[in-house]
């Protein structure tokens, strides 16, 4: 199996309380880290709650963030797959209209 390039993706994901579950709502593959950020950065300020989670839940430790992780898309046999590095990611948290990143272990959200 080959794998190809390394790849930034971007991507914006739902977390529900401290250590809750996360769930991605979109992403987007990049040929580089700046790109990816820029991505995030045009993005996130303007992303909206999904319909299917309540107003009354938002304020109950539901959050959007960004994250832009290094890795790999490795071809399988029906779908490719992402593999992300161990390198450290991204982690962007909106504020207002901007956002703030901060550098975390892979495995942080």
């Amino acid at each position: 199996m080959t794998s190809s390039a390394v790849r930034w993706r971007a991507s914006i994901s739902l977390t529900v309380g401290d250590g809750g579950p996360v769930s991605s709502i979109v992403e987007s593959d990049h040929g580089s880290e700046g790109s990816a950020r820029e991505w995030i950065e045009r993005k996130l300020p303007r992303t909206r709650f999904p319909a299917w989670i309540p107003a009354a839940r938002r304020r109950d430790g539901v959050e959007l963030f960004g994250r832009v992780a290094r890795g790999r898309i490795v071809p399988d046999q029906l779908l490719p797959t992402w593999e992300p590095e161990p390198a450290p990611v991204w982690h962007a948290d909106r504020a207002g209209d901007q956002v703030q990143w901060r550098r975390c272990a892979a495995d942080d959200r």
